[in-house]
């Protein structure tokens, strides 16, 4: 069994082809996301549109997931700027409400049982005790904080995203975030290759160049809200500051 796994895209339409055509070359199974493929970037209707219509791309869901599905809190979180309530709402319109229903059927986690009986879970981070939203964000978590926020029962590694940093650490799982395909400072979209057999388990972590030409650029040409702080925040690049 041969698994692609990403997380993250954010929107962002080149990482997310660089990332498919990645997949295809090794010839994989499965390819699963683990949360968040849209908001902060430029395409949030062309990644959609894509990754809806791929037929072994399987989603987990994310915050940014669930607010264009669900809509915003009401009322808003009050940690939550006007700036980011206009991006959110600009998301969900430029997406239209076509994909509403299917993402609303994503599970906030889900289990596979490899060929050697090691159980992978995936979510896009830890989950409250409803098992319906995200544990409060540690930015720097420790191996002891993994371990308290995680349920690891039973569990051998936990893929995880929401934090776009990446973070290897083994407690009582292993604990994998690869970091964010879509949001980096450098146009590459960061993924991985675990290989499963009778035999046991192989992980191949890559970081993918790719083409961003025109990606900054969208920002200003479809008049995103709240654009000159992704771009200084989120989807970085040298030279470029506002």
């Amino acid at each position: 069994m041969r698994i692609g796994i990403f997380q993250d895209i954010h929107a962002n339409l080149p990482a997310l082809n660089t990332s498919l055509i990645f997949f295809k070359s090794k010839n994989c199974d499965l390819i699963i996301h683990v949360g968040d493929l849209v908001a902060i970037g430029p395409y949030p209707r062309e990644v959609m549109d894509l990754a809806l219509n791929h037929t072994k791309l399987s989603f987990i869901m994310g915050n940014h997931d669930y607010w264009y599905g669900y809509g915003l809190p009401d009322p808003f979180p009050h940690w939550m700027s006007k700036e980011e309530v206009q991006h959110q709402q600009w998301t969900r319109q430029a997406i239209g409400e076509e994909y509403c229903n299917q993402v609303k059927e994503w599970p906030f986690r889900k289990d596979l049982e490899l060929p050697d009986g090691k159980i992978i879970r995936f979510q896009h981070y830890a989950l409250n005790d409803q098992l319906n939203w995200f544990h409060s964000f540690i930015k720097e978590p420790t191996v002891e904080d993994l371990d308290k926020m995680f349920d690891h029962n039973g569990v051998d590694y936990i893929f995880y995203g929401h934090q776009h940093f990446p973070n290897d650490q083994t407690g009582k799982a292993r604990y994998v975030n690869l970091g964010s395909a879509g949001c980096y400072d450098r146009p590459e979209a960061r993924v991985a290759i675990l290989e499963a057999s009778d035999s046991g388990i192989r992980l191949t972590k890559e970081s993918l160049k790719y083409e961003d030409e025109g990606l900054f650029n969208a920002y200003d040409e479809r008049e995103i809200p709240a654009r000159d702080f992704i771009r200084n925040a989120f989807i970085t690049r040298e030279g470029w500051n506002k």
